[in-house]
C-alpha cells in the first residue's frame, strides 16, 4: 500500500486527472476498475474519479509493488526503488538560475533570457520549463507528484522577456484562460528596420511551414490561414534607419511578431529568420556589435479585471481577483540596451 498526500500543486483537479498524470503508463481504463474495486481509495474511502483533491487529502493505493512500479514508470533495481516523480525532479536541471519577476503560491511570471528555450526540442535541451519546475517542485516537496508546473505562454529561443507559468494546477488554469481567451494584453519591444510615423494596427493571415518551422504571412484568407492581429508605436526614431517601436500582441501566433513586421516592411534586426540581412550587418558596423540575437522582447503583462467565470476553480477565481489590473514589466536585456543606446536610443522608454 501507498498513500500519496495531495500538496499545493495537485489540489482543485478531479482524482481521475491527478490519477492519469500519477500512473502515466496506466490507461483510463485500468484506474476506474482500481477506483470500483478500492484498489484506489480517497481518504480511505471509496471514490468514483470525479472527486475534486483538496490540499491535506491523502490517495491510497493498494497495488503490489510491481504494479505501482510498472504503472507509474518507477525503476526498480534490486529491490531498490527509485520513484518515478522523484527521478523525474532530480533529472531536471536544479539550481539554473531564474530571473523572478513575480511570485505568489500559484503562478511565477519570469524573464526569460534570449538563447534559452522555453521548452525543449530535444531530450538533452535546457529549457525555462524544466528551470520552473524544479524551481517549483523544490518549494512544494515530495506531497506534489500529479501536476508538473510549467509555462503557461512560449517566446522563441532566441526573444526575451515576460514568461507566465503556473506553479499550482489553479495557477495554471486561471493563466491558460486568460490567454486563451485573449484578456491578457501582452505588450513586446524590438528594434526593426524603417522608419514608423504613427501607430497602426494590422490584421493579416498567418499559417505555419512546419518543415521549415516558418510562418507564411498573406493579406488574404487561404486555405489553413488563421487571422493576426497587432498594433504598434514608434518609441523612438534611431540612427540607421531603425525605430524602436512598442508591439501590442492582439493574437498569439507562432513568430507572429517576427513574420508580420518583416512582411510590413519593418523587419526586426538580429532576425536570422525573418529579418534583414544586410541591415543587420550595417547596423553591426555602425554600432561594432555582434547581433546574433533579435532585438525583440517581451516587456510587459497586464492582467484584466476579475470576472465571475465559472469554468474556473474557486481558487483560480480568487487569484484572478489578486490579480486583477496589475501588470508586470521586464527590464530591458544589457545586450538590448547596448544596441538601443548605440543607436542614440538612451534606455528606451
Amino acid at each position: 500500500m501507498r498513500n500519496l498526500p495531495i500538496g499545493p500543486l495537485d489540489a482543485g483537479q478531479r482524482l481521475d486527472k491527478y490519477l492519469l498524470r500519477y500512473f502515466k503508463e496506466a490507461d483510463k481504463g485500468f484506474l476506474y476498475r482500481m477506483l470500483r474495486k478500492k484498489n484506489i481509495t480517497l481518504n480511505g474511502a471509496k471514490a468514483a474519479g470525479s472527486e475534486k483533491l483538496a490540499e491535506g487529502d491523502t490517495v491510497n493505493v493498494f497495488f503490489s509493488e510491481e504494479t505501482f512500479a510498472k504503472m507509474t514508470g518507477e525503476a526498480v533495481d534490486s529491490g531498490r526503488r527509485e520513484a518515478g516523480p522523484a527521478a523525474g525532479a532530480a533529472a531536471r536541471p536544479a539550481g539554473k538560475p531564474l530571473d523572478i519577476v513575480f511570485e505568489n503560491a500559484h503562478v511565477l511570471i519570469v524573464n526569460k533570457p534570449a538563447g534559452l528555450l522555453t521548452q525543449k526540442a530535444a531530450a538533452g535541451d535546457d529549457s525555462l520549463t524544466d528551470r520552473i519546475a524544479a524551481y517549483a517542485g523544490a518549494q512544494a516537496g515530495p506531497a506534489s507528484s500529479g501536476f508538473t508546473p510549467s509555462a503557461a505562454n512560449r517566446l522563441d529561443r532566441n526573444t526575451s522577456g515576460l514568461v507566465l507559468a503556473g506553479k499550482t494546477l489553479p495557477g495554471q488554469q486561471l493563466l491558460s484562460y486568460l490567454l486563451r481567451s485573449r484578456l491578457t494584453e501582452k505588450y513586446y519591444v524590438c528594434l526593426a528596420k524603417g522608419r514608423v510615423e504613427e501607430a497602426f494596427t494590422s490584421t493579416l493571415y498567418w499559417r505555419k511551414e512546419e518543415e521549415e518551422n516558418r510562418a507564411l504571412i498573406s493579406e488574404r484568407p487561404e486555405e489553413g490561414a488563421r487571422p493576426i492581429i497587432l498594433r504598434a508605436e514608434p518609441l523612438a526614431h534611431l540612427a540607421g534607419g531603425a525605430d524602436l517601436l512598442r508591439v501590442q500582441l492582439i493574437s498569439g501566433k507562432s513568430h507572429q511578431i517576427r513574420a508580420q513586421l518583416a512582411y510590413l516592411g519593418h523587419p526586426i534586426l538580429g532576425d536570422g529568420k525573418y529579418g534583414d540581412a544586410a541591415f543587420t550587418r550595417d547596423i553591426a558596423r555602425r554600432t561594432g556589435l555582434d547581433l546574433r540575437l533579435q532585438l525583440l522582447h517581451s516587456r510587459k503583462v497586464v492582467f484584466p479585471p476579475a470576472a465571475a467565470e465559472e469554468s474556473l476553480s474557486e481558487t483560480a477565481r480568487a487569484l484572478w481577483q489578486e490579480l486583477a489590473g496589475r501588470q508586470f514589466t521586464a527590464p530591458y536585456p544589457a545586450y538590448f540596451r547596448r544596441v538601443l543606446e548605440a543607436l542614440g536610443g538612451g534606455h528606451g522608454e
